[in-house]
C-alpha cells in the first residue's frame, strides 16, 4: 500500500506540511517494502490557482492509496475521494511521527474538506468568473 505524507523536506525526519495541495515535498511510503519515494511538488506548490487539484492528481498518478495531511480543499478532497484514496486529517510532527500515528489509528479520515480553499474550489469551477 502507497501512503502519502504532505511534507516540508525530502526525508522521513522533515517536518510535515499541514497543506496538502502547496505542500513542499509529497513523501511516499510503501508499506509491502518499507521504502520511501521524495516527490518534489515544486509545480503544484506554484501554481497560480488549482494547486490541490494538481498535487491530487499527481497523488492519483502515484498509485496512492491513502493521504496524511494537515488540511485539504474541496476540490483536492473530491478528487481523491472519487478515486478512492482515504485522507486522514491531523498530520504533526514529523513525517514519520505522523506515519506512525496512522498505523497506530490516532488520525481522523476525514469524510470532507476541512479548508475551504479559494473560492472556486466550492463551485468546483476551474476558472475564475467574468465580472
Amino acid at each position: 500500500m502507497k501512503v502519502a505524507v504532505s511534507a516540508r523536506g525530502s526525508t522521513p525526519d522533515s517536518d510535515i506540511d499541514e497543506r496538502m495541495g502547496r505542500t513542499y515535498w509529497l513523501m511516499i511510503y510503501e508499506t509491502k517494502n518499507n521504502s520511501w519515494q521524495a516527490i518534489n511538488n515544486d509545480s503544484g506548490r506554484n501554481a497560480l490557482n488549482g494547486a490541490g487539484q494538481h498535487t491530487a492528481n499527481l497523488l492519483i498518478d502515484l498509485g496512492v492509496e491513502a493521504v496524511l495531511t494537515g488540511e485539504i480543499g474541496p476540490r483536492a478532497f473530491r478528487l481523491l475521494n472519487s478515486a478512492g484514496i482515504d485522507v486522514y486529517l491531523g498530520a504533526a510532527g514529523t513525517v514519520m511521527d505522523t506515519l506512525v500515528s496512522w498505523h497506530d489509528g490516532q488520525l481522523d479520515k476525514a469524510r470532507a474538506a476541512n479548508n475551504i480553499g479559494s473560492p472556486y474550489c466550492i463551485t468546483g469551477s476551474g476558472s475564475v468568473p467574468k465580472a
